[in-house]
């Protein structure tokens, strides 16, 4: 397994390289091409290495789900898609450490850090709103950007408890792929909605260390075979 994570480790930085160079040199068209060419690199290669259940699966399907409709975000049919299967990946995630916690007890220094974050959260989230414009908003669909919001809220609490609890690698690399990704949505929300498209770069970095770390989840949990039942 070690093998493994080298690669993942390696392709981490290789794909972070072309994809920035990508920003740089072509439109922002052939850039969301290759941000979905990333993540379904991360999906076929832990198909053939074989070490995950099929709720990871599910995780790296959906989530290349939703930078394919990101392509497209422009129709409102695929950023609604891109919204649920993002959503959705989320809920996945989450399920995954939530069982790993057996018993959801949440200690004193857990329950400061889950209030901190949705403080934080819901700060982030009404000055983003705040400075949108009404199309903006409209395009966005307000009660789906909250409910989504409030599934990465929840997810990030349960990353964190589930560090807390176990304090290992493996318990690093779930939290590792929670924070990127909540980080790459806040910073694409503030590239597309609010017109900073300096954010795009975060985002893709962010986006590639949201997947390479749900890839070295991944490589802990070594399966002979997929477990789709």
């Amino acid at each position: 397994m070690e093998e493994n994570r080298k690669f993942i480790t390696l392709s981490i930085v290789f794909w972070i390289i072309l994809n920035i160079s990508t920003l740089l040199v072509f439109d922002d068209n052939f850039g969301r091409w290759m941000r979905f060419t990333t993540s379904a690199f991360y999906l076929i290669a832990l198909v053939f290495i074989k070490t995950f259940d099929w709720r990871l699966f599910l995780a790296f399907l959906l989530f290349a789900i939703c930078d394919f409709s990101v392509i497209y975000y422009e129709n409102p049919i695929f950023s609604t898609a891109a919204f649920v299967s993002r959503g959705l990946a989320f809920v996945t995630v989450s399920s995954i450490g939530f069982v790993k916690l057996k018993r959801f007890r949440i200690s004193k220094v857990e329950l400061l850090v889950g209030l901190l974050l949705i403080a934080l959260n819901c700060f982030l989230l009404f000055e983003l709103e705040s400075m949108m414009s009404l199309q903006d908003q409209e395009q966005l669909e307000q009660l789906s950007f909250y409910i989504f919001a409030g599934i990465t809220i929840i997810t990030m609490i349960i990353a964190v408890s589930y560090n807390n609890r176990y304090n290992n690698k493996k318990s690093l690399f779930y939290l590792g792929t929670v924070l990127w990704m909540i980080l790459s949505d806040l910073s694409f929300f503030i590239a597309y909605y609010l017109g900073f498209t300096e954010f795009y770069y975060p985002d893709r970095i962010f986006n590639i260390l949201g997947s390479g770390f749900l890839a070295l989840f991944a490589t802990t949990t070594y399966k002979e075979k997929l477990e789709f039942f």
